[in-house]
């Protein structure tokens, strides 16, 4: 009997310990935003498997719960910020608080554990790297895109001749474009349109991105990795990340047996090499720049530079079939402004209405919808809410870009609304971050506009776009949940002009 009533004793100890533990581990911390109640162990989680796109989920939780809340992905708390004022708060006013990044395990995968740009911790050698980066992109978005895209647009013209009057996918030819352009300016060379190599670098890219998804279970609880669903995944990241790695190693290799640190720097990589040698001469700082350094460097402004830059313009494509009067305004522009010569960054200024469309293309398109997940590295707060450190922190670009407070009718496309009056730009718009702003803005944004209005501007100067015979509902829709946005998959017919 008293052997019964011990083990009753010990079972109903276990059971109050066992709700003790699920309710610490579920209550929410204080003074954190509100936001829907988690489940034990997984948190909100199953947030992430549903089907909806992830950022509007997230708009439509500010309905209950308002424009900051606060979630639980496995153990880790988060907020999601959702308006224009909490987003400038902390990214711009507090800085510094919500510089860190989330120990993702996936992306540890991808960076040596935080040895690259955009998955780094702030310290002084990301600090250092960061720089290094904005200055090979001031270096080349200066100096050479405009030759860099000249180049290229030739063999452009040859596949778009070919496909002249037939329905076909443009996501390809805009890749061919935008690899070459970024391979010129990171490796020194561009690439033959058919070069097995070029087909192979853009497939692996396309396959991280499916991969990805939009976020991973893993980045939250590590443990899944030993699920038999979420192991295959991550075998398959594995393997891509190295076959990606693989060929930006082909290249720094080649540049190593080749470069001489006594030439000027002719590409990014030579740049990183001659910086190298000089920071080697002087000791002072030897260690923040090795060779593992150089080519997670490298591999950041390759991906994010052909990533971002090919979504847009496949965004710009979609609205221009959806829009035909929009597009014949720019020829229009263009005609009026520059006429048959090719586009040149110094004509942004005197392309207003251009301009506007490209703006709204990133608005109404948003490339990347909740940018790279910040992490408090202090105790702060964001409006009147409490964010302690290792905090995790979402921005909704997305939401931002969608909030009618700022934009009427934000579904529909309407490049007038960045226009004033007077037929000008209008600059400094609330509400409106394609590149994210602070201290992890996007360090390409400068070569990415760059990008993005040459080539589009040149595509509407030279070629009308048109839907495939049969279509007629819109084109500009999101297409599958990946970490960049692209719309869903389409195809465009292509007139050249006379």
């Amino acid at each position: 009997m008293l052997e019964c009533t011990s083990t009753m004793s010990l079972v109903v100890v276990l059971i109050v310990l066992l709700f003790t533990w699920m309710y610490f581990n579920i209550r929410r911390p204080s003074g954190m935003p509100p936001g829907p109640t988690p489940y034990p162990i997984i948190g909100n989680v199953p947030i992430l498997l549903e089907k909806k796109k992830l950022w509007n989920t997230f708009k439509d939780m500010t309905f209950k719960y308002g424009p900051i809340f606060s979630v639980k992905f496995g153990w880790y708390w988060g907020v999601v910020i959702n308006n224009h004022d909490l987003t400038q708060e902390a990214l711009l006013t507090k800085f510094n608080e919500f510089s860190g990044r989330h120990p993702s395990y996936t992306f540890d995968l991808s960076s040596d554990h935080g040895k690259d740009i955009v998955f780094a911790q702030p310290t002084p050698t990301w600090k250092f790297h960061r720089k290094l980066a904005h200055l090979a992109i001031r270096k080349f978005c200066t100096d050479g895109l405009e030759s860099l895209v000249e180049k290229v647009i030739p063999k452009v013209g040859d596949v778009l001749s070919e496909k002249a009057g037939t329905p076909f996918d443009p996501k390809e030819v805009i890749k061919l474009a935008v690899y070459n352009i970024i391979a010129s300016m990171c490796f020194g060379h561009e690439y033959n349109f058919k070069d097995p190599q070029l087909h192979k670098l853009m497939k692996v890219i396309d396959e991280i991105n499916d991969a990805i998804g939009n976020c991973s279970i893993l980045d939250f609880i590590p443990a899944a990795r030993f699920l038999p669903s979420t192991s295959m995944n991550l075998g398959l990241f594995r393997k891509l990340t190295l076959e990606y790695f693989a060929i930006i190693l082909t290249e720094v290799n080649q540049h190593l047996r080749t470069y001489s640190p006594d030439e000027p720097a002719n590409d990014v990589i030579e740049l990183l090499l001659k910086t190298q040698k000089d920071e080697l001469e002087t000791d002072s700082s030897a260690s923040k720049l090795t060779d593992v350094h150089i080519k997670h460097i490298v591999s950041d402004l390759f991906f994010a530079g052909t990533d971002t830059s090919t979504a847009s313009l496949l965004w710009a494509v979609a609205c221009m079939m959806d829009n035909p009067d929009v597009q014949e305004k720019i020829k229009k522009e263009l005609d009026d402004v520059i006429g048959d010569r090719p586009p040149r960054l110094s004509d942004r200024g005197k392309l207003p209405y251009t301009e506007a469309v490209i703006m709204e293309i990133m608005r109404y398109g948003t490339a990347s919808p909740l940018g790279l997940p910040h992490r408090a590295i202090e105790d702060s707060t964001i409006g009147n809410y409490n964010v302690p450190v290792g905090t995790i922190v979402f921005i909704n670009h997305w939401a931002l870009h969608n909030d009618s407070k700022y934009w009427v009718s934000p579904e529909k496309f309407k490049p007038e609304r960045f226009l004033d009056s007077t037929r000008t730009i209008k600059q400094r718009l609330p509400s409106f971050l394609p590149f994210s702003t602070g201290r992890r803005g996007c360090v390409g944004e400068a070569l990415a506009k760059a990008e993005i209005f040459l080539i589009f501007s040149w595509l509407i100067q030279n070629y009308k776009f048109e839907k495939a015979p049969g279509e007629t509902g819109n084109v500009a829709i999101t297409g599958t949940c990946q970490l960049t946005h692209f719309p869903r998959p389409y195809q465009t017919v292509v007139h050249p002009r006379g």
